[in-house]
């Protein structure tokens, strides 16, 4: 018997077909267009012709019924990742709230599915981290399109790109700057060597002694990276380099005393500095390079007075006569070594507070025009300043005998770090080095009263000597001479003589 005959009211053949179905039974009667068995919204018969199972409310089993997906969503009640992306469709529509329809919802070039399941960027925002760049492209060149500045230099990738910089290497053009440090800065992330000093431009930004960055030494204006003589002491930076000579943590060229000798590295190589603070008097440069015009027009010429090949304003001692320049310019040197004593140096331009943050002034005293620094006889009184000094010259050239310099600060490795200790042998004050009142010193080792004559003084003159010293045998001839010529003197002016 057919369940249906036992309800001829057609209003009740639904009611029919679910009891025949609850309990076993065929059930044969007819399917009225608003029949929905599994209440999913569609009829029964929508879904007989859309080939969905009329007892399952989500064919798919998407977690969209299947009345959803056809009726409001669009989707395909039969599949459950409908557009293929990756992401099923109720994903879409409850979590991502991407477009179940649509692979690349925000079309970026990724999936949704890629976005959410891989590259965990978000699947409705092109450029996910916001760097100008959509995730796609960033996907494609290797990028993270989680992360707007993948190499943590400061730029976004966005603006590297347009910049030509990489945006996966902080530092495109290897010179110790970040890209990004170098766009604020005003210089270029794609050139390493700004002003062509030789000098990488991240050497030029300079730190010292925890003090904090100074990027323009001499505050002209010019970054360090753009200038070609940073400390405008008239020496390029090419030529200074960035060596420390002295040690004190400032490179030659922001170092106003690249030796640490009290004197001015601009005067040390031929220039003149009126105001002593080691820079180019009145400068003025046109054309904004960093360096003096009349630097520019005239160059220095640093010399290297002794031809030890260390030039003037690295070597400690000049002249080579065994005497610190320090000590010729008029500073001290109680440890011998050459450099100012106490040094320190709080606004970091290599002159030392102890000098009152000043260089010192070339002292010339014969007048010769020729600093005592690099005059062998500084007071111009026949006796080298080796000599003056207490020093031995057997070779009779004024300079340093069997002289070595193993750290090339031209200051002899025996005299360095032994004090000085200047002789004045009339006790007037002044040391016999630059005494030039007429007192004799004696190279000899004789008393500063003796006075020696051929024999006893090597050819520097005639002198009288007091005390228990050995007598000159030459002297009575001397005397001899001197009355014979007294007496022929007065005989040819018709004289007499008694």
């Amino acid at each position: 018997m057919n369940i249906a005959d036992k309800f001829p009211d057609k209003s009740l053949t639904v009611v029919a077909a679910a009891v025949a179905l609850a309990c076993g039974l065929a059930f044969s009667g007819p399917v009225f267009a608003g029949t929905d068995t599994d209440q999913d919204g569609l009829s029964d018969a929508e879904e007989a012709e859309l080939g969905t199972d009329a007892n399952n409310p989500d064919t798919d089993s998407d977690g969209l019924t299947d009345g959803d997906e056809v009726n409001q969503y669009g989707t395909d009640p039969t599949w459950p990742d409908s557009d293929n992306d990756g992401l099923s469709d109720s994903r879409e529509v409850f979590d991502t709230m991407t477009d179940p329809n649509r692979t690349d919802t925000d079309k970026d070039g990724l999936t949704d599915g890629a976005e959410v399941n891989q590259h965990n960027t978000d699947p409705i925002l092109a450029d996910t981290d916001g760097d100008g760049i959509n995730d796609g492209q960033e996907v494609a060149n290797g990028g993270d399109p989680t992360n707007g500045d993948m190499d943590g230099d400061g730029l976004t990738d966005a603006a590297e790109v347009l910049a030509g910089t990489d945006p996966n290497n902080p530092d495109s053009d290897s010179d110790g700057l970040s890209d990004g440090r170098e766009v604020a800065g005003g210089s270029d992330p794609l050139d390493p060597d700004m002003d062509g000093d030789g000098i990488l431009d991240g050497r030029e930004i300079v730190n010292v002694n925890g003090s904090g960055e100074m990027t323009d030494v001499d505050r002209d204006g010019i970054a360090n990276f753009a200038d070609l003589d940073s400390d405008n002491d008239g020496l390029p930076d090419s030529l200074e380099g960035f060596v420390d000579s002295d040690g004190d943590g400032l490179a030659n060229a922001y170092d106003l005393d690249s030796d640490n000798d009290g004197i001015a590295d601009l005067v040390e190589a031929g220039g003149t500095d009126a105001n002593n603070d080691g820079r180019v008097d009145d400068s003025v440069d046109t054309n904004n390079d960093g360096i003096a015009d009349s630097m520019a027009q005239a160059p220095l010429a640093p010399a290297d007075t002794d031809g030890d090949g260390t030039a003037d304003y690295l070597d400690l001692d000049s002249d080579n006569d065994g005497v610190p320049d320090i000590i010729e310019a008029g500073g001290t040197d109680a440890n011998g070594d050459g450099r100012v004593d106490d040094f320190s140096d709080g606004n970091f331009d290599g002159l030392s507070d102890s000098l009152g943050g000043m260089a010192l002034t070339d002292v010339d005293t014969d007048g010769d025009l020729i600093p005592n620094r690099i005059d062998l006889d500084s007071d111009n009184d026949g006796l080298s300043d080796l000599i003056e000094s207490g020093g031995v010259d057997a070779d009779n050239n004024q300079m340093v005998d069997n002289f070595t310099d193993a750290n090339g600060d031209g200051f002899d490795d025996a005299l360095s770090g032994v004090p000085l200790v200047l002789a004045d042998s009339d006790t007037d004050g002044i040391s016999d080095l630059i005494d030039n009142d007429g007192t004799v010193v004696s190279p000899t080792g004789q008393s500063s009263n003796s006075v020696l004559t051929g024999l006893e003084g090597n050819g520097f003159g005639c002198v009288l000597s007091s005390g228990a010293e050995r007598a000159d045998p030459s002297l009575p001839l001397l005397v001899f001479g001197a009355l014979c010529g007294l007496f022929y003197s007065r005989k040819a002016n018709g004289a007499k003589v008694s």
